[in-house]
């Protein structure tokens, strides 16, 4: 059985704007930071789902992400 290969095509790339703070790398970094602190409470019983939904929306408006697993296009490969 052969496989048929595809042509392969794409736009030519172009260059945007990578520069990033240094707040902008310590909001990210406390959110995370927090983000694990709320999940550690989460695990063990010590807040509730719902708790941990509204602490981590009040941790986004605080530190600011630099994205979010929301943000990321995610598609799957079919062969």
């Amino acid at each position: 059985m052969t496989k048929q290969v595809k042509e392969v095509t794409h736009q030519p790339l172009t260059s945007i704007n990578t520069t990033i703070s240094q707040k902008q790398l310590l909001n990210d970094l406390h959110y995370r930071q927090s983000k694990q602190i709320i999940q550690h409470l989460l695990d063990k019983g010590l807040i509730s789902a719902d708790q941990f939904q509204k602490i981590d929306q009040l941790n986004k408006q605080s530190f600011p992400p630099l994205y979010s697993l929301e943000c990321v296009a995610t598609s799957t490969i079919q062969s």
